[in-house]
């Protein structure tokens, strides 16, 4: 009898500390732990360092149970520090945003696990009628969701707070598990959700932490998403653009390009220029031509469209057509370096032509009938130096005319870089 009563003994020690039971009644005290209203956050980091070996344990990682506690211990670490930045105590904006995406995941295993298999009073399956397979049901689910959903508000804000922190990593995490919280099917009939646009803003700035962590495809899906959900500002088109570019992606940056020139083509002349400049590319010359004109129909005060005009017409025939075009540029943007340096260059041109097709012209004769025109040429280029004063193109061509029209003192003085 005493032999089977210290065996009895000593089996119940054996199963009382053995590693499993260790490790459901750490279970039991980290439950406990934070289950005391005056936990703290140092009590909330003691339970997520007890925790953590029950992760990992064979007796434990697959219970769902332990998933949603460690959510839940996370989940009271953002909460504790929350409450310390609302009174103005010390708190920790990345350890805030670490436990929001730590608590998801975690919440999201559990899920996974929380499933229990029905049965008869005899042990038997119990079979659903409508679907003709085990009928389950869950024990945590239902409280997950409710806790998850009551976090909506915080990722998007913790977000912004690490991508001003600059862990985009995180920012970039955080931003997804809000999308994916706000448009799960139940949770829009359970819950109020953001309205689109508000959805729309947060792919947007998901988007740009995608930028800065080189996940282009990832940017562009996500910039794409964001304009359909009516994020349509100049930005979610030009970073877009941008990404495309990067990619090598010319066929869809064309695209959005065109996309943007319909809301903005007033405001930026970059979209003229990238399409025009895929029809040139491909070939289609006259193509170009009358998407520009069209735009100067549309536009008429638009400079940069009458720059890119003069500069297609002199690629197809030659400066002299295309010149009236820069000087309309420079009527309607008379300080830009770039109208200037072209109409200037225009007259310049004609008179080394001038030159040319006349050799046997004295100096002297040649000098009365050019001065005229170096004159226009001079107005136009000393302007554009004058607005871009490290330009060597203007500088190199002024000193020639300077040379030619023997004018010494303005010669010495781009010289000497007056």
């Amino acid at each position: 009898m005493k032999y089977r009563y210290f065996l009895s003994l000593a089996l119940m020690a054996f199963f009382a500390f053995s590693p499993v039971n260790a490790q459901k009644r750490t279970l039991e005290e980290v439950k406990k732990s934070i289950g005391d209203l005056s936990a703290d956050l140092k009590a909330y980091k003691n339970a997520q360092a007890k925790l953590k070996p029950a992760l990992t344990n064979e007796a434990t990682q697959d219970l769902a149970e332990t998933w949603w506690l460690a959510a839940r211990v996370e989940f009271g670490i953002y909460d504790k520090n929350r409450v310390n930045k609302s009174v103005g105590n010390s708190f920790d904006v990345k350890e805030m945003g670490n436990a929001l995406v730590s608590g998801y995941d975690y919440c999201q295993k559990a899920l996974k696990l929380d499933t229990i298999l029905e049965t008869n009073r005899d042990g038997t399956p119990k079979i659903d009628k409508a679907t003709q397979k085990q009928k389950v049901k869950t024990k945590f689910s239902k409280e997950i969701w409710h806790k998850m959903m009551g976090y909506v508000v915080d990722y998007s804000a913790a977000g912004a707070d690490l991508y001003k922190a600059k862990d985009m990593e995180n920012a970039y995490k955080l931003w997804g598990i809000y999308y994916n919280l706000v448009t799960t099917p139940q949770q829009i009939v359970k819950h109020k959700v953001d309205p689109d646009t508000v959805i729309g803003e947060m792919r947007y700035f998901q988007a740009m932490a995608a930028v800065q962590l080189k996940k282009l495809r990832e940017a562009h899906d996500l910039f794409t998403q964001a304009r359909s959900l009516g994020v349509v500002k100049k930005s979610a088109f030009d970073h877009d653009i941008n990404v495309l570019h990067q990619l090598g992606d010319t066929a869809t940056m064309v695209k959005v390009t065109k996309e943007a020139y319909q809301l903005y083509g007033k405001q930026d002349v970059r979209y003229m220029r990238i399409m025009i400049n895929d029809c040139i590319y491909h070939g289609k010359m006259n193509e170009a031509e009358v998407m520009l004109d069209q735009a100067i129909l549309m536009d008429s005060l638009n400079a940069n469209y009458y720059t890119i005009k003069g500069q297609i017409v002199e690629s197809r025939s030659s400066y002299m057509q295309a010149r009236p075009y820069y000087i309309r540029a420079v009527e309607l943007m008379p300080d830009d370096y770039q109208t200037n340096f072209d109409a200037g260059r225009c007259y310049y041109l004609e008179a080394l032509k001038y030159i040319q097709d006349n050799p046997k012209k004295s100096n002297a004769k040649l000098s009365k009938e050019l001065t005229p025109i170096f004159d226009k040429a001079k107005e136009y280029l000393e302007k554009a130096f004058q607005i871009n004063h490290d330009s060597v193109d203007a500088r190199s061509i002024l000193r020639d005319i300077y040379y030619r029209l023997n004018d010494g003192e303005k010669l010495d003085k781009l010289e000497r870089g007056l």
